[in-house]
């Protein structure tokens, strides 16, 4: 009995020192991504720290049909998607669009991105495409006017990240040698750590607010230096100076009616619902031509 005890205690000790499961990523890629997956040392860079489900199909379009290769046609990005459903998990990081149409990429890739987030992806992470042509160029611009409307979508910048490194392509600009998948890998697990870390404590910034003026247009914003945008604001301690107004972005705004000294209490709640209070002093000075009217 002792022993299996001691047993016991010792495997609780264990449980509770053991370390966190790695996060769940699925990538979704096209022939580009073959010199990761077929190659060990960059794939264990990319797979490094992260459960990572890969899906990697030569010649994948986003949608529609995949062009021909070696006498088939692999699943496009929407067939995977459909195909995987709830199976995708929270973050899926896509790198295709090198055998899409230009005329309709934004159309498709915004067709894709809907798509994961009806199924409960949380966040997508695309990588874009080196501009070595205009093609390439106005793809790029695509998916940057695509994630200026989702907060979820992350642009990864290979295109930045591998300008002028010409060493690390084939003849054609697109596939990669060694060194080329070697940095592509590191780019790619970067970015997924950076996706999937915790985030750090919602914490509003504590600064003084500037004094207004009676009869004066006031507008100062307040903010939170952590925490996940946007963010949502609201007074807890009751109505501001007469005149003045606390928008839910933060904005406090308005003509300040009458000299005042309040004490104010905002609370602000971010996009991941975490809550945090503030104390502030918002000071209404008389205006300068003339006498202000009774504190408030």
């Amino acid at each position: 009995m002792t022993a299996v005890l001691i047993m016991g205690v010792a495997a609780l000790a264990f449980g509770a020192t053991a370390a966190p499961a790695p996060p769940h990523v699925t990538l979704i890629g096209d022939s580009v991504l073959t010199a990761v997956e077929w190659n060990e040392a960059p794939l264990a860079l990319l797979q490094k720290g992260l459960d990572a489900y890969m899906d990697i199909g030569v010649c994948r379009t986003v949608t529609g049909v995949s062009c021909p290769y070696e006498g088939g046609r692999v699943p496009t990005l929407m067939d995977v998607i459909a195909g995987m459903g709830v199976r995708l998990g929270p973050t899926v990081l896509v790198e295709v669009g090198y055998n899409d149409d230009p005329s309709t990429f934004a159309r498709d890739v915004d067709a894709a991105v809907q798509a994961m987030l009806r199924v409960g992806v949380q966040r997508i992470l695309w990588v874009n495409m080196p501009s070595s042509n205009r093609h390439w160029v106005d793809m790029d611009n695509a998916l940057d006017t695509v994630a200026e409307h989702y907060g979820q979508v992350t642009i990864v910048d290979w295109d930045h990240y591998s300008h002028e490194h010409w060493s690390w392509f084939q003849g054609d600009g697109i596939h990669l040698v060694y060194p080329g998948a070697l940095a592509l890998a590191g780019l790619l697990n970067q970015a997924l750590a950076q996706a999937t870390s915790p985030p750090a404590p919602l914490r509003p910034v504590e600064a003084q607010l500037p004094p207004a003026v009676v009869g004066k247009q006031y507008s100062t914003r307040l903010a939170a230096e952590s925490g996940t945008a946007p963010y949502r604001w609201r007074s807890t301690s009751g109505a501001l100076p007469r005149g003045l107004h606390l928008l839910a972005d933060g904005t406090i705004t308005g003509i300040p009616r009458r000299i005042a000294r309040m004490r104010l209490v905002f609370q602000v709640t971010d996009a991941r619902g975490a809550v945090a209070t503030v104390r502030e002093t918002l000071v209404v000075l008389a205006s300068s031509s003339g006498p202000g009217l009774a504190t408030h």
